[in-house]
């Protein structure tokens, strides 16, 4: 009966186990995101759409994503980030708040470290609730 009750309760801990990186490949991979969210910011401060479209990576939802931002003027809109939380080596996720006047809309964002050439892309953006 033991061995019942020990294999549901071990596989609970595996699943719920969070990836441990070392404080050095933590704080590599918070820089390297927190230098891709500046360079994003600089994009849409100056409106670049073709510069903000790199950020995302071809998906059908980042793509509609993307055609919408082209009807804004971002330079109006105040872009903040939270710092992100890394979740493994090649995602983390963090929050953005998009600020127009004085109103805020919050979004949950997840990026993703590419294969091809491995810089951080925006591989999900989520309205938090």
């Amino acid at each position: 009966m033991k061995k019942y009750l020990f294999l549901p309760i071990l596989l609970i801990f595996i699943n719920c186990t969070t990836v441990n990186l070392t404080r050095v490949e933590t704080e590599k991979i918070n820089t390297e995101v927190t230098d891709t969210i500046e360079e994003l910011k600089e994009a849409a401060n100056f409106n670049k759409y073709d510069k903000l479209k790199e950020f995302f990576l071809p998906t059908f939802k980042n793509n509609i994503i993307v055609n919408n931002i082209k009807q804004y003027n971002l330079s109006k809109l105040t872009f903040i980030f939270s710092e992100v939380k890394v979740i493994s080596k090649n995602k983390v996720k963090g929050i953005m708040i998009v600020n127009y006047g004085s109103e805020s809309n919050y979004y949950i964002v997840t990026w993703k470290m590419t294969n091809e050439n491995g810089r951080w892309k925006i591989s999900n953006v989520d309205e938090k609730k």
